[in-house]
């Protein structure tokens, strides 16, 4: 019996290490590793419109700024810091680059249907989020779509649209829906005036 564990221990292992390299040698996720691998850090100004689904149903807008430094460094800093846009910060998921997937999920190829390639992360470690559904546009190696599904049953889907900033494709828009348990809203996020590889302070990513 202690045979046939360690074999099945050993096969999980060897497929898990395929599947790694299958990934790895994908030539789209190879190109999607390699957007903007030359942006270093960005800042851009951001709008978000929330409308809440759930009490207290308010629609408030929040103005700010989001930091990005790589590997995967992100802070979004509002320029006031209601109740509202603290909680939203903390029910919007962090979208971690492809170049980080490998380290932080099992990930698999599971559809390539009209120009669109869809992946599924599904943590390699204990977390609350069950797996990420991400659809990735074959042409332009930008990531279009993805949604976060949860043990406890709730879920957020996110969709972006991309423009070309200083020869770069950056995201200019998001939209998107958060149905987690207590918070329910429809998101829209506008982000303007990249500026690219500029000093940014350490501490707004401990903000």
């Amino acid at each position: 019996m202690r045979a046939r564990w360690l074999t099945a221990v050993l096969l999980v292992i060897s497929i898990r290490t395929a599947d790694a390299a299958n990934i790895g040698s994908n030539e789209l996720f190879q190109r999607m590793e390699k957007l903007n691998a030359d942006v270093k850090t960005y800042t851009a100004s951001l709008h978000v419109d929330v409308a809440m689904k759930s009490f207290p149903y308010l629609s408030p807008t929040l103005d700010g700024n989001v930091y990005y430094e790589q590997p995967d460094r992100t802070a979004v800093v509002f320029n006031t810091v209601p109740v509202l846009a603290e909680q939203f910060k903390k029910v919007y998921p962090n979208i971690e680059p492809p170049s980080k997937w490998l380290e932080l999920y099992d990930v698999s190829v599971v559809g390539d249907t009209n120009g669109t390639t869809w992946f599924k992360l599904v943590p390699k470690n204990a977390a609350r989020v069950d797996h990420v559904d991400v659809r990735a546009d074959d042409k332009t190696a930008t990531i279009v779509a993805m949604t976060w599904t949860y043990k406890d049953g709730g879920y957020v889907t996110l969709a972006q649209q991309f423009g070309t900033f200083a020869g770069h494709l950056l995201v200019n828009r998001q939209t998107g829906h958060i149905e987690l348990p207590g918070y329910k809203a429809d998101v829209s996020a506008a982000f303007s005036g990249y500026k690219l590889n500029v000093p940014i302070d350490e501490r707004v990513f401990g903000s």
